[in-house]
């Protein structure tokens, strides 16, 4: 499922006393898809645009956003729609106006009749698609009337009413939209225009699946189901520019309801409105609707005449979200460590006749494992450490505990793997917000294990983990020397180990091996002595980056026949990890495979070695990524593949 929205592209020019700030892309429906791509929600946009610069800064800035662009028509001869919001500051406080003239030389660049191809779209539209608008031109309503979709309607003006009838204004709204979202002051219209006393009459009256109104410092009404549901304010914040807080409104709570699968339980209404809530203070707080995502685009003259006429963008330096991850990575661990969930460990009493499930995928997956090591060392007990799916299809009756391992804390095949267990054996480590963790899950508050402190660093994003993968590991190694070792300084390692493998491994992934690693595009992995959390670490994040292609061998049991692919391809190059210590076999086996392994050797034996090596797992990853200059972070997946990377059904 994609949400997409449809409209003619605009750029928005952005002024400051009399002086130009920047540009960016604009309009409603294109601001809400900006917001929900930002959010990771797959997205498409149908529009057209003139063949000149402000067209292609309208489109780049979707594109830069991973929007679905391709359905982008490009029209010659036609100059692309824009629009200029001038700020002025008066006591500390700014206002502003917004016209389709420039300030500078009064000219209009807009075309009233819409470019958009219907014909084209309605070809294109996929019939899962979600459908945005923002107006209910000739051509949208066409489209509107002519599909299936679920469709979302997000209304400011009410311009293009005044004129019409109350029949014809019902034609056009009736019975049409999946969900509406008008601000007070198109309401107001409403109610006056059609005669109704209230809003819940003009929901009744319009039928749409489930409304919202704004109603800015005074917050918001939902209406479902002929129930009215009004929320106050909850965070204002310093108001900086308020446009675009309208859209972002719309599209956090857009976001809400495909996570739900359009499913309204007013139960969830207060936890969406204080979604949405949190969105807007974001948006107030920055200038431009779409600052809070992306700063605007520079530009200069080329030519003696205005800048609404023609100009230069100037590139923007890129922020690798991957460069922000590492650079917190080393604060978010030790925040972590001395958050609530260091301590919440002892209350699930481990013992040695317990027999314990620790279940993770993706990043999370090795701290699964890393946790199943450290309980089996210390208390001899049976631990394992599983995919979700796998739990699934064993004999689970003799299992004493279920720990799960989710940054968010609401991963759905996760928490779907714990479905047939009692509620008081379920553990959660997670550093998802703990009221959102309860109410998603049901799990016991007793029972979740959050990390997340109000000195966190924020939150990590991106597809792939690093805090979301060491944190848990080192949540558990703390517990390990608080039995063990009180007197170890775990803090003080954690800050050595990051800061030996970021020198080393900066140097070792130079240019000369990047090269080796790009031509081959096949990577070996060796994993056993205290190497496996940070082999499947790295195998996982470097097949999900798509970078290379890697295969993972067991040290000994690479000697049983895995070394005939090894012998017969030129696909030789390995990545090697080690602790300390050197077995007889393994000097063996790294005189077999010579200079073709890139060996990466801990400081350290055993479960600190376990440790240091999975920290250094990140430093790969991380360094591969910026000498390819990828971030590595934001892999671009397929609409296909995001099909099933959001599956939220049973496994």
């Amino acid at each position: 499922m994609r949400v997409v929205s449809i409209g003619d592209l605009v750029t928005d020019y952005y002024y400051l006393n009399g002086k130009l700030l920047g540009v960016n892309g604009g309009m409603t429906s294109h601001n809400i898809i900006a917001n929900l791509a930002n959010m990771g929600i797959s997205t498409s946009v149908f529009a057209s645009c003139g063949n000149d610069v402000q067209g292609k800064i309208a489109i780049k800035s979707l594109e830069d956003l991973k929007v679905d662009v391709s359905n982008i028509k490009v029209v010659n001869g036609v100059r692309t729609r824009c629009f200029h919001v001038s700020y002025s500051s008066m006591e500390d406080k700014l206002t502003f106006i917004s016209k389709k003239r420039c300030p500078f030389c009064n000219q209009k660049k807009w075309y009233d009749e819409s470019l958009l191809d219907c014909d084209d779209i309605l070809q294109n539209i996929q019939k899962n698609d979600v459908l945005v608008f923002d107006n209910l031109n000739e051509k949208n309503q066409r489209i509107i009337d002519t599909t299936l979709n679920k469709k979302v309607l997000d209304l400011g003006q009410y311009f293009e009413f005044e004129k019409l009838s109350v029949e014809e204004i019902l034609e056009k709204l009736e019975n049409k939209f999946e969900i509406i979202n008008f601000n007070e002051r198109v309401t107001n219209f409403l109610l006056t225009k059609l005669k109704v006393e209230n809003d819940l009459e003009l929901y009744n009256q319009l039928k749409p699946k489930f409304m919202t109104i704004t109603r800015g410092e005074d917050g918001a009404t939902f209406i479902f189901d002929g129930k009215i549901y009004d929320f106050d304010l909850l965070f204002k914040g310093k108001v900086v520019d308020s446009t675009g807080s309208g859209d972002a409104f719309i599209a956090s709570i857009l976001k809400d309801c495909l996570q739900n699968h359009f499913q309204y339980d007013p139960v969830l209404f207060s936890k969406w409105y204080e979604n949405s809530n949190k969105l807007t203070k974001k948006v107030v707080s920055k200038m431009g609707a779409r600052g809070h995502i992306y700063s605007l685009f520079k530009i200069k003259k080329t030519t003696n005449f205005c800048t609404c006429d023609t100009f230069v963008p100037i590139d923007r330096k890129k922020i690798k979200r991957c460069n922000i991850n590492m650079n917190h990575l080393e604060t978010r661990i030790l925040n972590a460590m001395n958050s609530h969930a260091s301590e919440k460990i002892y209350d699930i009493d481990f013992n040695e006749k317990d027999n314990c499930l620790f279940v993770g995928t993706g990043g999370s997956y090795a701290g699964a494992y890393f946790a199943s090591k450290i309980i089996n060392s210390l208390f001899g007990c049976n631990t394992y450490s599983l995919y979700p799916r796998d739990v699934l299809y064993r004999n689970n009756k003799n299992i004493h505990k279920v720990i799960l391992f989710s940054y968010s804390g609401t991963t759905n095949d996760i928490i779907r793997s714990a479905k047939d267990f009692d509620k008081k054996n379920i553990y959660i480590v997670t550093k998802g917000e703990l009221k959102t963790v309860v109410l998603k899950t049901g799990i016991l508050k007793k029972n979740i294990l959050c990390y997340r402190t109000s000195s966190n660093k924020g939150k990590e994003r991106g597809f792939l983990s690093f805090e979301g993968t060491v944190v848990p590991a080192a949540l558990f190694l703390k517990y390990y020397y608080s039995i063990l070792d009180p007197s170890f300084d775990l803090n003080e390692f954690v800050k050595k180990s990051i800061a030996y493998w970021k020198d080393t491994l900066e140097n070792l992934f130079n240019k000369d091996v990047i090269e080796r690693l790009q031509e081959q595009g096949f990577i070996h992995l060796f994993r056993g002595d205290y190497s496996d959390t940070a082999c499947y670490d790295l195998e996982s994040k470097i097949i999900e980056s798509g970078i290379f292609t890697c295969i993972m061998h067991e040290k000994k049991n690479f000697s049983h026949g895995r070394f005939i692919h090894y012998e017969n391809s030129d696909m030789t190059c390995s990545i090697y990890f080690k602790q300390k210590s050197t077995s007889k076999y393994e000097s063996e086996l790294l005189k077999y495979l010579g200079n073709d392994a890139i060996i990466i050797e801990s400081k350290y034996d055993g479960f600190l070695a376990e440790f240091d090596l999975l920290i250094a797992s990140q430093f790969v990853i991380y360094f591969i990524g910026k000498r390819l200059d990828i971030d590595v972070s934001k892999p671009k997946y397929s609409e296909n593949a995001l099909k099933i990377y959001f599956y939220k059904g049973d496994l």
